[in-house]
């Protein structure tokens, strides 16, 4: 990520503790550690796939996670406007603290499948991989939408304190402007908590494709709990502007 990290957008919430200035931009490239920093600290221990595998009970296999996200993010980054912040924007020359990150990569028609089938150190990290792949394996949206290029996601963080403030709606907005900006024709995203199903529905994303974590709990062998009753993959048109 060398050229310039672009701000996409500047807002202001309203906190129990008071007014915060917030910006959401491209991720600095000082400020990779912080960003792996926060997935792992959230992302990985309180995602469905994840927290259903039981990584965060795992040193081993939070440790194995920590290396497939530096791994990911690391190549991802290699593209512009993959990898996105929201920091605190109390002075504009300085990236604030950062509470959440989104994280994209854009999937082409040609690109070979995605596959999550290879060998893990760790069963817990395996078990993870195997969900998520069952979950690749029931919708495809290229294929689907008959697309050529798709800004496909790889997951959306916001630090506990900052949730309930639209951060992660205002991530899923960024995107869609992000597919006008560069001509990519659709978004899309596995909703797999009712905090991002309701997110993306605040920002007119539409189910593409739905299932219950009953039926997919009987395909897979696992049990899924705490979950909402149905798991959601839904997309978001580029904004109109």
């Amino acid at each position: 990520m060398s050229q310039t990290p672009r701000v996409w957008r500047k807002f202001t919430v309203k906190s129990k503790d008071g007014e915060l200035k917030l910006r959401i931009q491209d991720m600095p490239s000082d400020r990779l550690n912080d960003f792996i920093d926060i997935c792992m600290k959230y992302f990985i221990p309180q995602e469905t796939c994840n927290k259903t595998a039981g990584i965060y009970k795992s040193e081993e296999a939070l440790a194995e996670s920590r290396e497939f996200v530096t791994r990911m993010i690391n190549d991802i980054a290699k593209s512009p406007h993959n990898l996105l912040i929201c920091c605190l924007d109390d002075d504009p020359e300085v990236v604030g603290e950062i509470i959440g990150a989104s994280i994209t990569k854009v999937d082409k028609k040609d690109d070979p499948e995605r596959n999550l089938n290879f060998t893990t150190k760790t069963k817990e990290v395996g078990a993870s991989f195997a969900i998520i792949s069952k979950l690749i394996s029931r919708y495809n949206a290229l294929k689907d939408h008959k697309l050529d290029i798709f800004l496909n996601d790889r997951g959306v963080v916001v630090n506990p304190k900052y949730r309930g403030l639209g951060l992660a709606q205002m991530f899923f907005n960024v995107r869609r402007q992000i597919c006008h900006d560069i001509g990519i024709p659709l978004t899309g995203a596995w909703m797999t908590a009712a905090g991002s199903q309701k997110a993306a529905a605040r920002d007119g994303w539409e189910t593409a494709y739905e299932m219950t974590y009953e039926d997919f709990g009987k395909e897979t062998g696992i049990v899924f709990e705490n979950v909402p009753p149905i798991c959601k993959y839904m997309t978001g048109k580029p904004l109109q502007m």
